[in-house]
């Protein structure tokens, strides 16, 4: 395939440029200190490891469990696998029933849905590859869906999810060839796996993002972008408390999540595609993961946003994409004049196979408005003002004094690394690192210790 990069719809592609790191504030707007950041940073971390969650009816929501399309027979089967951490995995696999399968062994696709999703979101692909003899496969990663798990963890964990279902795939004796179809969190998982199983045909990648921690900080960024002044200092901060946080609630790294890391050696065919309006996962991090794949690649760019509907043009390459690299016969597949009859508005498009996704897009909007940390923007728009939070004074002189004899910092400096972390929880050993990952940066310009003086608004 070669690489290459087509472009459809606009061509109004957001950048990742934020306001410069260093810059005390942006023009105009509401100011927001440090306080309000943090306030703002655990929304993002719930967003990340725990999104809102689906629940769902299997019977209801995953359509019928047998169906007919363009003359033949489907069915789904569902059932649970267990995992490498002894966790249950919730899957589905759609497939022809036995007596009406052009071959013993088919292609199959494995869908992995993103960080608010679960495996409902498949059953939009079913028109797609079903009618090229290719059956699809989803599952509920761990901590989604109606698997169990606490936590999700952007493909860290989720990837040994994908190894133990192609292990099971393998095992069954009904699968010719395996590809990837991901988005956004899916589509991370399948680059972080890629390098490990090149026996894989292929890979779609809807959305997947370049490096955790870069996506971290543009959406720590993205309170500057509703208006208020920021200090760069304080969202370099926020994204140290992030990167703590998970790492103490969902015991992995985020630093460890960087797909872009695996590029180089990974030779799986890929697709990448985004949306040119993503304000979520912006498309520079697709064309970064582009620039950077070792292997065969190909990179459209489409008019759309994080979760609106993928164009036609976008599916119609995906399955021709899906057709060549699993090696699909062509007379394994449906007859197209059926297809084109109505057979598939029939099957997929009376509503037997529920509403799902846009239940899908509700939870992942409603992720999405936690991450980029609209809430702030939202509080801030108040008449009123809330009221900071207050830290008992022992435990900031006791905090203080702890922060100073490791640092060798004290006064307003050591009060406001030290309230920083109490108000969120943390322990002063957080106010320390804090202090280290700024570059033992000063608080901002007249900031004092709320109850004291009260926090100045200067940055």
């Amino acid at each position: 395939m070669g690489s290459a990069s087509s472009r459809r719809g606009s061509a109004s592609g957001n950048g990742v440029e934020g306001a410069a790191a260093g810059d005390a504030s942006a023009e105009g707007g509401e100011w927001i200190g440090p306080d309000g950041v943090a306030q703002g940073y655990e929304e993002l971390v719930n967003a990340i490891i725990r999104p809102p969650r689906m629940r769902y009816n299997p019977a209801k929501d995953l359509g019928p469990a047998e169906f007919r399309h363009c003359g033949k027979r489907f069915i789904r089967e569902d059932f649970e696998l267990t995992n490498s951490r002894e966790l249950k995995l919730q899957c589905s696999w759609w497939k022809f029933r036995a007596e009406d399968a052009p071959a013993a062994q088919l292609p199959c696709v494995i869908y992995l849905h993103g960080n608010a999703a679960c495996r409902i979101a498949a059953i939009e692909l079913l028109r797609h590859l079903l009618p090229s003899a290719v059956t699809v496969f989803a599952l509920d990663f761990a901590g989604s869906g109606l698997s169990e798990g606490e936590h999700v963890s952007l493909g860290y964990f989720e990837r040994e999810d994908v190894e133990c279902v192609v292990a099971h795939l393998r095992a069954s004796n009904q699968v010719s060839t395996v590809a990837f179809w991901g988005h956004s969190m899916g589509a991370t998982t399948a680059l972080l796996y890629g390098d490990r199983d090149p026996t894989i045909a292929a890979m779609v990648l809807d959305s997947p993002f370049a490096d955790f921690m870069q996506l971290a900080n543009e959406l720590a960024n993205n309170a500057r972008e509703h208006g208020l002044r920021v200090p760069g200092f304080a969202i370099s901060m926020a994204a140290g408390l992030i990167r703590r946080s998970v790492r103490r609630r969902a015991r992995f790294d985020p630093k460890d999540v960087t797909p872009i890391a695996n590029c180089g050696k990974c030779f799986i065919p890929a697709l990448f595609s985004h949306g040119e309006r993503d304000a979520f996962i912006r498309p520079t991090h697709s064309e970064q993961l582009h620039a950077a794949y070792a292997g065969d690649k190909n990179l459209i760019l489409f008019d759309g946003d994080h979760n609106s509907e993928r164009p036609d043009f976008f599916f119609d390459s995906a399955v021709i994409f899906l057709r060549q690299t699993l090696a699909v016969r062509e007379e394994h597949c449906l007859d197209a004049s059926a297809a084109r009859s109505g057979g598939t508005a029939a099957t997929f498009g009376g509503g037997q196979f529920g509403t799902g996704a846009a239940a899908i897009r509700r939870a992942e909007e409603e992720m999405m408005r936690q991450a980029m940390m609209v809430s702030i923007s939202d509080a801030s728009s108040g008449n009123a003002a809330a009221a900071p939070p207050q830290v008992p004074a022992e435990a900031m002189q006791e905090g203080v004094q702890g922060f100073q004899a490791v640092t060798g910092a004290g006064g307003t400096t050591a009060q406001f690394y030290v309230y920083t972390a109490l108000v969120q929880g943390e322990p002063v050993e957080t106010a320390i690192h804090m202090y280290y990952d700024s570059n033992c940066s000063p608080p901002p310009q007249g900031w004092s210790l709320p109850g004291a003086n009260g926090p100045g608004p200067g940055v």
